[in-house]
């Protein structure tokens, strides 16, 4: 028996909030109808949500997502709440015979022959009041330092007099927090339902890694996505920004493709390594950018050699200047070689990245970021709607 009503939230008294909302497919109560997938309370008086959803109820379930986040909001004791919608099957909701995702299981299930619904604007593109420039930081191909060199950038430009923002864009496999150092932080509420990015460094942050269990898969397909990386713009009190860098996911898929159709991108900087395998994917990165309008700022070439700190001997382990050709190729900027160097991966590693301190690294990305402010000159971002899920 309780005796006293305490002022903080947890997952029984959200629990009970969330049966006065009906689950649109089924008429009962959204606890009832197996729509929750995951539910935490910090001790902040935090909430995060996860619902059951799917590609071809999108916007049906958006507004259930809406209903769910202001009937949390209004509880008394609740700092910030955030709701994602996620699929893991073709059904948009739970049922007594719904299955759920197990060991083996085919996750392209019957869905992967049929198209997704298309991500489509009213007119123009979506621009976020406050951010004079989106730089988008694409690499067709994984695990060539993306999300290193993007982090590093922006530092650099805070450093050069800019006021930056970092969106860590890949859903699937989120490293801002880590990168950081602010794997603990969490977003806040700010006004008119917004939310306030997490603050590090000067520079404001936003990604799925703070507002999502670090164990739960994304298990989320392209318009879910889509939504999830839209919320992270639109949603967010930004403020007022010299430039927003989009960290994006790997590759030139939905999220990708989108991003490049539909956000006001100033340009966007290409990341490879020197070897051919990736090199190869670098043309399709230019070519999506290109046949979407978006300026292409430069190549980046990351882990271009490595120089023994004794001898000064240089060792080109991936090849040598395959990105520099590339780019000359391509007709695009060439904006420099990111040498592999332990204190790169150590500041990863540890939140503290290497642009933060002296020495070869950040005169490298300072070099950068000044190549990359020439390419902006005179682009800003046009005016447009808000994007729209159709």
């Amino acid at each position: 028996m309780r005796f006293f009503k305490s002022t903080r939230p947890d997952a029984e008294l959200v629990s009970e909030a969330l049966k006065s909302i009906a689950d649109p497919a089924t008429g009962t109560p959204v606890t009832e109808a197996g729509r929750i997938d995951q539910l935490l309370v910090t001790k902040e008086g935090d909430v995060t949500i996860t619902l059951y959803g799917a590609p071809q109820t999108l916007e049906r379930d958006e507004r259930l997502r809406y209903e769910v986040e202001q009937a949390v909001g209004a509880l008394k004791g609740v700092n910030s709440v955030r709701v994602m919608l996620t699929a893991h099957s073709e059904t948009p909701a739970p049922s007594a015979g719904r299955q759920r995702v197990t060991k083996g299981a085919d996750l392209a299930g019957q869905t992967a022959s049929k198209p997704v619904p298309a991500v489509t604007a009213k007119s123009g593109t979506l621009q976020i009041p406050g951010i004079k420039q989106i730089i988008a930081v694409a690499s067709a191909k994984g695990g060539v330092g993306k999300s290193t060199l993007s982090l590093n950038l922006a530092i650099a430009l805070r450093d050069q007099g800019l006021r930056v923002g970092i969106m860590d864009a890949d859903v699937y496999g989120p490293s801002l927090p880590t990168m950081t150092g602010t794997v603990e932080s969490h977003p806040g509420k700010g006004d008119g339902g917004k939310i306030t990015p997490v603050e590090a460094f000067g520079m404001k942050l936003m990604s799925i890694g703070y507002i999502s269990d670090v164990d739960a898969p994304m298990i989320w397909r392209g318009p879910i996505v889509m939504s999830a990386i839209t919320q992270m713009l639109k949603d967010v009190q930004w403020g007022e920004l010299d430039v927003l860098i989009i960290d994006t996911p790997p590759g030139t898929g939905d999220a990708q493709l989108t991003l490049a159709q539909r956000v006001s991108l100033s340009g966007a900087v290409i990341v490879s390594t020197p070897q051919e395998v990736a090199l190869a994917d670098v043309r399709r990165g230019v070519a999506m950018f290109r046949k979407t309008d978006v300026p292409v700022l430069g190549i980046v070439e990351n882990m271009a050699y490595f120089e023994d700190p004794v001898s000064q001997n240089r060792t080109y382990l991936f090849g040598e200047g395959g990105a520099r050709r590339m780019a000359e190729t391509l007709e695009v900027p060439f904006l420099g070689e990111v040498p592999l160097l332990q204190a790169i991966r150590e500041g990863g590693d540890a939140g503290k990245p290497a642009a933060l301190t002296e020495g070869t690294s950040s005169a490298v990305y300072a070099d950068i970021a000044q190549q990359v402010r020439a390419g902006l000159e005179g682009v800003s971002v046009p005016e447009g709607p808000e994007i729209v899920f159709e």
